[in-house]
């Protein structure tokens, strides 16, 4: 259930001198002083904390907080993984209803489908992050990481009407392009009840931001597994130059109804999103490995004597969006408390369309290229045949499109019934359950148009383009307007392909805990139990030797019970220095993709892909201890170590063994859990603001926090253990920032070492993300109790995102976005 945003018990919060109070979740102050009173092991960021980032997203937000790392795609952040755990094995939750995942083909480390994709939800439809590291009775028990609680815009607390505006816009160097945002935000409340509170309060949001964000890209494909060819053989070599357009949109509200302050309900929704179209040009040099030959000129640079070119157009258009409606009741009587809600959620993708054309051009070329001297910057010319910049060179041979429409769908209900019980000072027993009943289904379909030979001449539009700061010429843009239209009149058929997977999973949910204290002690302790019934559905399509394919449903049932204990414990050493030690658990199930139904046979090659419906889900044994020293005005320095261990770890296998149908031993590609994993770490924190020092000095502050995790799993029969998929060995965050007064100005910094992306076939083809730094800037200053200019400035140090495979010196994606500048106003009325 998710953390409350008021009411909060503070006992012993450091310079509390009452048993409770108000939290406005909002605020730095009454959030520190409830991430010190929690009787686990949290970390929140305020709405307060969260503007001064330059950050448009949530993913961006939640990566400023300890233990967690960002991943991004087309230059702003979309999945974060905690302590080391990536998304598709953590929780989220929105207002305590459980996020869902939008595309699950998009998920990044091991692909299984489940990552919440954190950048549907705008920063301006929350009041605060709450990031679990050790889990309560009370929680989902999803999470091996940790779990994450984006708290709604709430009503609550409300005194007055207000309204909170920002209008802002901005420029992106890369392609000249603009950007512009606005937010409102109002909210009121109407009567009062007996009491003299508010008897309904309401507040509304609107988000709105729009880019036209350029990207410049180098990919490259090696030749593997061919020993004779060298190393850093190309097989291909990519130049692409993206344009994006997307839309970022979010609107939500909630309404309060408090009959007495004993009483609450409460209604809320919030629809958040964004619709992108992407532009991509290509130019594609393949056959640079075969046959090659050693450079005379260059003992750097290779040969290839048989290129070929191809000239692509990627016009794609898309939506991602995520909807919760809830309702629910906080009740009092007397000494009893009752909590309740009842939710709808729903994460929807919708692939428009994904025109690809392709331009045969240039073929039995001679090309000389060097991708040693410099692996990010590889230099090729060609030194013989047609002009591969030349449209007239080029003829089309096709157009191929994909659609894709993915549906996910939960509804829940939740109940939770608090009592005192004196077993120790301040004793609380609680009970409750959940139910969630989800339905996941994805549906992909693909069409294709044979071309006819057209020249491109007829069909280029812009350019020519130079871009990676020049390193790199691509001729003529296509011209997406003709391709459509010469595309819709072939009026191409459909492949009717079946549901990539149609998929029931159902979780029944019950709990019991007890927490108090003993002195200086608290200690809370509790089980929750979990039974989850899943059915997974698909399609088996099997090929026999001739090439011909027939098709069967295929559906398989799963159903399993956990059982997740705790205990932790809190010790209050002084009002202002806190020791904890926990032990906690949690669970990943199986990702869509991992327990797939859609199989494929090839009878004739002895090969099989399927999915694995038996496999069992992760369990994670959770060891904490930590200890947090709290500071004036909001400071902190804590330290903590942790030690996740886990059992039936989620892998890919190749098992070689006999299958129905196929003479011999067959190869399937499938899944398969491994009996031990681990994740161990440090964690540590430092924000304070130096007001000792003289004058304006006294505005300088440091915001700092740092993560180190070791972890091991055996990925491959016959290897020895490498690190766990995903999981970042250094992360750190690091603020330098100046208040005083009207002005507030902070230069952040993240940092994240490289991490293993992607597993190939082995050690030399796995896929890596290599080590990134990012700069920002945000300044505001205030005109007026009621007027505020600010600015922001993203990604500084033009940080590209780089993969490689194998080795660092192997790189086979460098991508680069320049700064994003931003300016405007906010008004508080």
């Amino acid at each position: 259930m998710a953390l409350p945003a008021v009411g909060a018990s503070a006992e012993n919060a450091p310079g509390s001198t009452s048993q409770d109070i108000v939290v406005t979740g909002r605020l730095e102050s009454t959030a520190r002083a409830e991430q010190a009173a929690a009787p686990n092991l949290v970390n929140i960021q305020p709405a307060e904390t969260i503007a001064k980032y330059p950050d448009v997203n949530a993913a961006e937000a939640i990566s400023r907080i300890p233990g967690v790392a960002l991943s991004i795609d087309t230059g702003e952040g979309r999945f974060v993984n905690i302590r080391g755990l990536d998304g598709n094995l953590n929780g989220a939750t929105f207002g305590g209803v459980v996020l869902l995942n939008t595309q699950p083909g998009g998920t990044y480390f091991n692909g299984s489908g489940r990552a919440v994709e954190f950048d549907t939800v705008p920063i301006g439809a929350i009041d605060r992050i709450v990031v679990t590291k050790t889990g309560l009775p009370d929680h989902e028990a999803e999470g091996l990481g940790g779990s994450i609680e984006l708290t709604p815009r709430t009503a609550i607390g409300l005194k007055k009407p207000f309204a909170d505006i920002t209008v802002g816009g901005g420029y992106e160097p890369l392609r000249r392009t603009g950007l512009y945002r606005d937010e409102v935000v109002v909210g009121a409340p109407i009567g009062r009840n007996a009491e003299g509170n508010p008897l309904v309060s309401f507040v509304l949001t609107q988000f709105l931001y729009n880019d036209r964000r350029g990207i410049d890209d180098v990919e490259a494909a090696y030749l593997d597994n061919q020993p004779a060819t060298p190393d850093k053989a190309f097989d291909a070599l990519e130049l692409r130059r993206y344009q994006y357009h997307r839309r970022r949109y979010g609107y939500s509200g909630e309404v309060d109804f408090t009959p007495s302050d004993e009483q609450r309900f409460y209604a809320r929704a919030s629809v958040a999103g964004y619709s992108e179209h992407v532009s991509r040009n290509r130019l594609e040099i393949d056959g640079l490995g075969d046959p090659l030959t050693a450079d005379p000129a260059n003992p750097k640079g290779f040969v290839a004597t048989d290129a070929s070119t191809v000239k692509t157009l990627r016009d794609e258009d898309e939506s991602h969006r995520n909807t919760v409606v809830q309702i629910g009741g906080d009740h009092r009587f007397s000494a009893i408390k009752f909590d309740w809600f009842a939710a709808y959620s729903r994460a929807t993708y919708d692939k428009h369309y994904d025109l690809n054309s392709t331009f045969n051009g240039p073929s039995g070329l001679t090309v000389a290229y060097d991708n040693i001297t410099n692996p990010n910057y590889p230099r090729f010319a060609v030194t013989n045949g047609a002009d591969i910049l030349d449209s007239a060179n080029y003829a089309l041979d096709g157009i191929s499109n994909q659609t894709e429409h993915d549906r996910d769908r939960e509804w829940s209900g939740s109940a939770k019934l608090s009592a005192p019980l004196h077993l120790l000072d301040n004793g609380e027993l609680a009970i409750g359950g959940k139910l969630r009943f989800r339905h996941k289904l994805a549906q992909v379909n693909r069409f294709s148009y044979a071309g006819s030979g057209q020249s491109l001449t007829g069909l280029q539009s812009g350019g020519p383009y130079s871009f990676y700061d020049d390193h790199y010429q691509i001729g003529a843009g296509l011209d997406q307007n003709g391709l459509r239209s010469l595309y819709a009149a072939a009026d191409p058929a459909s492949d009717d392909a079946p549901p990539l997977f149609d998929d029931n999973e159902d979780v029944y949910a019950g709990f019991v805990q007890y927490k108090g204290t003993i002195g200086q002690l608290g200690i809370l302790a509790g089980v929750r139990v979990e039974h989850t019934k899943a059915t997974y559905r698909g399609t088996s399509t099997v090929t026999d030797a001739d090439g011909n394919s027939s098709s069967v449903a295929a559906s398989e049932q799963r159903s399993y019970t956990n059982a997740f204990p705790t205990l932790q414990l809190r010790y209050q050493i002084d009002p202002h220095l806190i020791a904890r030690a926990t032990y906690s658990t949690g669970i990943a199930r199986p990702g869509f993709f991992q327990t797939i139904q859609n199989a494929n046979v090839d009878l004739g090659a002895g090969s099989v892909s399927v999915g694995n419906p038996a496999l069992k889900p992760t369990y994670g044994h959770n060891f904490d201890v930590d200890l947090e020293y709290y500071l004036p005005d909001n400071g902190i320095v804590s330290i903590g170590v942790f030690d996740k261990e886990f059992r039936n770890y989620i892998v890919a296998r190749t098992v070689r063994t006999t299958y129905p149908g196929i003479s011999g031993i067959a190869t399937i590609d499938t899944y398969e859990n491994v009996r031990s994993s681990h994740a161990r770490g440090v964690e540590a924190a430092f924000v304070d603001r130096f007001k000792a020092l003289p004058g304006l000095l006294s505005g300088l502050g440091v915001d700092a926090n740092f993560s180190y995790v070791a972890s091991a799993v055996a990925l491959r029969e016959g290897e020895g253990s490498v690190p766990l998929p995903g999981t970042f060995k250094y992360t750190g965050n690091g603020a330098l920032f100046y208040e005083l007064g009207r002005v507030q100005v902070r230069l952040s910094g993240q940092y994240e070492s490289k991490v293993l992306f992607g597993i190939g076939g082995s050690r030399s083809t796995d896929v890596f993300q290599d080590q990134r730094f990012t700069l920002d800037f945000n300044g505001s200053y205030r005109l007026t109790p009621r007027l505020s200019l600010y600015s922001n400035v993203k990604n500084l140090t033009n940080a590209p995102l780089r993969f490689y495979e194998g080795s660092a010196n192997r790189p086979i994606q460098r991508e680069f976005y320049d700064v994003t500048i931003e300016g405007g106003v906010k008004v508080m009325l």
